[in-house]
């Protein structure tokens, strides 16, 4: 070693010949890529030899390295597993990692040891004796799934501490959606037992009935013209299809195995990984995720298997990858010991397993091309927007922001944001406002959008372009923050809503027959805005982004508004301090079994006496009419149905 080495070098040939793990950094201390290794030493001086190591990273990686630190670990298996970890706290840039947001599986969890089981979603799988069905990939799906079989197989939906606590049937009793078993005598357990089948038979695609049925239902609503109602029942009835239809693959199994077979395709530096989930012999799903990565395929596989399997619901008995892993023995035992029982992986050559791995490098290979062309459509679509706004840059990443209030009150607002054109769900923020508790929309948006530039400024993550939900009047104040933040380098604009006609003369702009105005856009220092063609792809983009930051906030605004209406509905009745609350909640479920009630049964409440039960039934007595108004009107719409 030459006295002139750099530091980098002396610190790679004083590596240890030792299993563990070694850390890449730059000049500033940050982790640019975590590698493990049974033999250190010899590991990292591959990386001073040219041509000695073929991974395509490391003339990138080294010519940003300054320093490298080693950790030492007792064996193969912990290395694997100190690697994970250390990708997981440092995110470096060159190893590859699943998103914080990614999406994770969903399983229907029944415990068959109760003698009236209830269905629940679990996004984990646990070792509790429990039955879980799935995995399923679109939760979303599976609420709407499960939402339409509550009707058709009415099994419990409280839980056991609110069914311990119950006295009288609740309201989903009296809407049918639930044979009351909180109730003696209302149902046994062997006519719950054949619900349950039913139930049971409809989510592993034994009973196509359901899907007939609401096929049924939206052919007559679309023969009797309620387009609306049949396009509701068409997309309920895909999302029962897709999520109790079991798929068997064009390569059946011979056995009903649980397995999870892996493919992977590559182009250049991007790569997809698609995973073929089997259950019992049949292939009920599957997924594609994307990485742009110089790493080799059997590191990026490596990495990825640590990370899914991490946060997997359900771990099979077996996974099948389409290449050799390094250290593969040693990834089998970290997940076996994290399922608590054998889990084999293999990468076959021949027979069943080496076809399945083939049909999953298809899928792989399909979801790259779908997403090359979705990237290419949205590219040319950015392109337009920018022609069509006049804006300055291609909106690559895109901000729009939105306020919701009740009548002034729990005042928040949305951020949504788009990245080349789709939305970017992580990105997404939630505001409180802070600075005035008035109904004055302008004033809650110069809020938002100053903290939001002023954070963005000092992190150096503003977007290219933001969207203000409104006409000229809040475009205005948000560029008065622009100017007093000297903001320079963004692009602005808002987008007015189309609304019905209001005032003389509009027949003449957009035709007699025009019900409503356009959309608008407006930027700063125009006086007259842009309208766009109606059918503008352009134009839908902005639509889109402005619609999903109203939704966003009208979401978080109920979430808030349902909060302090639980509160204070009880915080409200005299006499009723944090204990009594707590044990009224504890005895009746919510706020809205507390109104309910009868007073005989608030009597029987620990610390109620009979002069306080007397004064929180006479308290909630205009809520409890209006409670029991509403139950006879689903009662009723139940009835039509």
């Amino acid at each position: 070693m030459a006295e002139d080495d750099s530091l980098l070098e002396r610190q790679i040939y004083a590596a240890p010949h030792e299993p563990g793990c070694y850390l890449f950094k730059d000049a500033r201390g940050k982790v640019l890529y975590v590698g493990k290794a049974i033999d250190l030493g010899n590991r990292v001086r591959a990386y001073l030899r040219p041509d000695a190591d073929g991974r395509a990273h490391i003339p990138f990686l080294m010519r940003k390295a300054q320093s490298v630190e080693f950790i030492v670990v007792g064996n193969e298996k912990e290395a694997l597993v100190l690697e994970n970890n250390l990708i997981k706290r440092f995110r470096p840039h060159y190893n590859i990692q699943l998103a914080s947001d990614d999406r994770t599986f969903v399983s229907v969890r029944i415990d068959m040891r109760h003698d009236f089981p209830r269905a629940t979603i679990v996004h984990k799988y646990k070792h509790d004796g429990a039955t879980y069905i799935g995995p399923y990939s679109s939760a979303s799906k599976l609420y709407k799934t499960l939402e339409v079989l509550k009707r058709l197989y009415p099994l419990r939906l409280c839980s056991d501490h609110v069914m311990a606590n119950r006295s009288r049937p609740c309201v989903y009793h009296e809407i049918g959606v639930c044979r009351a078993p909180c109730v003696a005598g209302m149902i046994n357990k062997e006519d719950y037992a054949e619900i349950l089948k039913g139930f049971i038979r409809v989510l592993n695609g034994q009973d196509p009935g359901v899907v007939k049925l609401l096929e049924q239902q939206m052919n007559e609503a679309a023969a009797e013209l309620k387009f609306e109602k049949a396009a509701e029942l068409r997309d309920t009835m895909l999302a029962v299809q897709e999520t109790t239809m079991r798929q068997r693959a064009q390569v059946g199994l011979t056995k009903a195995v649980h397995r999870d077979v892996h493919g992977i395709h590559r182009e250049a530096d991007r790569l997809s990984i698609a995973t073929l989930m089997y259950r019992d012999g049949k292939l009920e799903d599957s997924a594609t995720r994307e990485f742009q990565s110089l790493l080799p395929d059997d590191e990026v596989l490596s990495q990825f298997l640590m990370q899914f399997y991490e946060r997997a619901s359900f771990v099979p008995d077996e996974i099948v990858v389409p290449i050799e892993l390094e250290g593969m023995d040693a990834l089998a035992a970290w997940i076996s010991d994290r399922a608590e029982r054998r889990v084999q992986i293999s990468c076959p050559q021949r027979g069943e397993r080496a076809k399945q791995a083939e049909m999953a490098s298809i899928n792989a290979r399909h979801a790259m091309k779908v997403r090359a062309e979705t990237e290419q459509r949205n590219k040319q679509l950015l392109s337009a927007l920018q022609e069509a706004a006049g804006l300055e840059r291609t909106p690559v990443r895109m901000e729009c922001f939105d306020i919701s209030h009740g009548g002034g009150k729990d005042t928040v607002a949305s951020g949504v944001c788009f990245i080349d054109g789709e939305p970017a769900k992580g990105q997404y923020r939630k505001y409180k406002i802070k600075t005035h508790d008035r109904n004055d929309d302008f004033a809650s948006m110069e809020e938002v959008l100053r903290r939001r530039l002023r954070r963005g400024m000092e992190e150096g993550n503003l977007p290219d372009l933001i969207v203000i939900d409104g006409g000229p009047g809040q475009l205005n104040r948000v560029q008065q923050v622009f100017d007093e933040l000297n903001v320079v380098g963004i692009d602005l604009v808002s987008l007015a809503k189309s609304r019905d006609k209001k005032r003389p003369g509009w027949e003449t702009a957009w035709g007699e027959d025009a019900q409503r105005t356009a959309e608008r856009i407006f930027l700063p220092g125009r006086e007259e805005p842009i309208t766009l063609d109606q059918r503008s792809p352009a134009l839908y983009l902005l639509m889109r982004i402005r619609d999903e930051a109203h939704r966003f906030a009208i979401t978080f605004h109920r979430q808030l508004r349902g909060k302090s209406q639980i509160s204070s509905s009880l915080d409200s009745v005299p006499g009723v301090g944090p204990k009594k609350k707590k044990a009224l909640i504890r005895k009746f479920g919510s706020p809205r079994g507390v109104k309910l009630a009868a007073l005989e049964e608030l009597k029987q409440v620990e610390g109620i006496n009979e002069k306080l039960a007397q004064a929180i039934f006479d308290h909630f007595e205009q809520d409890r009419a209006e409670l029991l108004a509403r139950e006879e009107a689903k009662r009723a719409k139940a009835a039509e149905k």
